[in-house]
């Protein structure tokens, strides 16, 4: 096994601590410019090592020019390189101050107007060499008519090269590949197969079974139809009526006892209602029979009052799909996620109540005084056959409705498609 030099933890506290003290810091809660910072001061790290310095050179920049000391810098100007060096002549007849310059992405692709300007930012010199890191799926292949010495690649990718031609650093490369590659993604990795999940007609239909208990449940308990909370803090999408701290109110959430529907009130352990799947007339009886009862001793909603817990299931328990879809759904749903790619809550009052025919949430994108709407919902119509999330721009003045449905892909995982759908909903508001 080839010696190394440095291990990921020396990598890693190094960038952290360079991080913090770098410009920029009032931004720290972004996640995109962390995790850039971040990688950038791993990468300064490892390109310490002149053998792997050399490595990157000739795998990566394709020179056989040696650099001196490639080193992180921050970004004063849109055009400036997160690395940069110079690079030294082989003979005093090129000795014409060309440098290299390294960009990083961690959420989009490079354009070719933006590596030209890039490109162009290093100087005049014939010489220059500019690498571009992008994520995988971001990563598009050099078009033929970009800018001499302007190179292309992913994180995976130079993970890889760099892995066989920096043995020493193996570990240090692998890791830089698994941050580049998954710092933009949310985490919402979940052992399930979303394609399977959100595309059977079957779990489609028991899934808006169930979302017909909620409503008929928060009809009858509290007078008002389910919606998504809008309440700061929450770090989970919660699909509810009447929640509160001093209220109890009715929850669509785990599986639990066979029910997706509990009783809760912040900051306590929901408490499931008791009604499962109501295939039968006699299992829709005895669910209204349950719910009049509950609605004329209210003392349970009062602070201090306590939900009777159900002797037993009305109707069938939730099939084992019907988590799997919650959480892929939920995920796609989570106000901390979306908050990282820049929308928020819209306000309760706008939005939309759980209807007999879609699920939806509503939302602002950030630092937009247009007060353009959007939407990620699922439905349509009064039988559901799959369970596909929708992203909407609703219509305002300037621009007229606009929809796209984001389907899995087959082996696509969780997190890779929460995150499609995010992009799609992102993609709404380019003008």
């Amino acid at each position: 096994m080839a010696r190394s030099y440095a291990s990921v933890g020396q990598m890693l506290t190094y960038a952290v601590e360079k991080s913090v003290q770098s410009p920029g810091i009032e931004n720290w809660s972004d996640r995109r410019i962390r995790a850039e910072s971040i990688l950038r001061h791993m990468l300064e790290f490892v390109l310490m090592a002149p053998r792997s310095r050399g490595a990157f050179l000739r795998s990566v920049a394709r020179t056989e020019r040696t650099a001196g000391s490639i080193t992180a810098r921050p970004r004063l100007r849109s055009t400036s390189p997160d690395l940069l060096a110079e690079l030294l002549p082989t003979t005093p007849a090129d000795e014409d101050g060309a440098r290299l310059g390294i960009v990083l992405s961690t959420e989009g692709s490079f354009d070719e107007a933006r590596l030209r300007s890039l490109r162009g930012a290093l100087g005049e010199s014939p010489h220059h060499l500019l690498v571009a890191i992008s994520r995988r799926s971001d990563f598009r292949p050099t078009a033929d008519d970009l800018p001499p010495g302007v190179l292309t690649t992913s994180w995976s990718r130079l993970s890889r090269r760099m892995m066989k031609a920096d043995p020493g650093h193996a570990d240090l490369w692998e890791s830089i590949g698994e941050i580049g590659e998954n710092s933009g993604r949310p985490v919402a990795q979940f052992p399930v197969d979303a394609r399977k999940l959100l595309t059977k007609k079957r779990i489609a239909q028991e899934f808006r079974d169930h979302l017909d208990v909620l409503h008929q449940a928060s009809r009858t308990l509290l007078g008002t139809s389910p919606h998504f909370s809008t309440r700061r803090g929450q770090t989970d999408a919660h699909l509810q009526a009447g929640v509160g701290l001093q209220r109890t109110g009715i929850e669509f959430g785990e599986v639990a006892q066979g029910t997706l529907v509990h009783f809760l009130r912040t900051g306590q352990e929901p408490i499931p209602l008791g009604i499962g799947l109501l295939e039968t007339d006699e299992d829709r009886s005895a669910a209204e029979e349950r719910l009049e009862a509950l609605a004329r001793r209210t003392a349970w909603r009062a602070e201090g009052g306590t939900p009777p817990s159900a002797p037993d299931l009305i109707g069938s328990a939730a099939s084992p799909e019907l988590e799997g879809a919650r959480l892929v759904l939920w995920a796609i749903l989570n106000p901390m996620l979306l908050r990282d790619r820049g929308f928020d809550l819209a306000p309760a009052r706008r939005q939309p109540a759980l209807t007999a025919s879609t699920m939806s949430l509503r939302l602002l994108q950030r630092g937009d005084d247009s007060g353009t709407i959007y939407r990620i919902w699922v439905g349509g119509s009064r039988d559901w056959d799959h369970l596909i999330p929708k992203v909407t721009r609703e219509a305002s003045d300037e621009r007229p409705e606009e929809t796209y449905a984001v389907a899995p892909s087959k082996n696509q995982s969780t997190a890779d498609f929460v995150w499609e759908v995010h992009r799609a909903l992102r993609s709404l508001t380019i003008v």
